[in-house]
């Protein structure tokens, strides 16, 4: 597959992965605190786990919209082997985070282990998913930088992609540095991190499209 149609294919899927997560979020996301949200979640483990099995796909889809872009730009080896090894370590955290939910807090209630469930619930105060999510956006903002930083200034889509990538980096890494600060307004800063990066889908399904375009740089 040429790497224009890489880039056109994975701005397509990360869009509608993207697009689609607020809305599973907004249908499937219980009310109420957090012991109302177990007890939904208790008679809605289907719903729960299709939640969860959505937000799985949001990393390997970000990622694989990443190095598609990243064949069309130029970056040191350095820079290149240190951002794959952040990019790895985002992958694995947000993994770990959405699929320990989908397996652990149905097993602890089954069980009858509330405070097990509670640690595990991504909206719950303390939450152990819900950290590990935030360190691998903290991970992941640290691969952006090292990787896109050069591309901002350049012209043309590539540039714009790499202006989006560093806002949406600086907001997760504010967001958890709040989350390790107990800072609530830097905390918040997740939303607006991830809404950010809505426009980079569109934008490299335009830049797959420039067939045979020379890469920018």
């Amino acid at each position: 597959m040429k790497n224009d149609r890489h880039l056109t294919v994975s701005g397509i899927l990360f869009t509608l992965v993207l697009v689609a997560w607020p809305v599973m979020m907004v249908v499937a996301r219980p009310g109420g605190g957090v012991d109302l949200q177990l007890l939904w979640i208790r008679g809605h483990l289907a719903l729960f786990r299709a939640q969860l099995a959505l937000a799985l796909l949001i990393a390997p889809a970000l990622l694989y919209l990443m190095l598609a872009q990243l064949r069309r730009l130029t970056v040191g080896r350095v820079a290149l082997r240190l951002g794959l090894l952040f990019l790895a370590a985002y992958l694995v955290l947000a993994s770990v985070s959405y699929a320990s939910q989908a397996v652990l807090v149905p097993q602890f209630l089954a069980a009858g282990r509330l405070e097990a469930a509670r640690a595990w619930l991504f909206s719950a105060p303390g939450s152990i998913a819900f950290f590990l999510d935030q360190l691998g956006y903290c991970f992941w903002g640290a691969a952006a930088i090292i990787l896109f930083y050069r591309a901002w200034n350049w012209q043309g889509l590539s540039a714009l992609i790499a202006g989006f990538y560093l806002l949406s980096a600086v907001l997760s890494i504010l967001a958890f540095v709040g989350l390790l600060l107990d800072v609530p307004g830097l905390m918040a800063m997740t939303l607006p991190s991830g809404l950010v990066l809505l426009p980079v889908g569109v934008l490299s399904v335009f830049w797959g499209r420039q067939a045979g375009a020379p890469a920018d740089g």
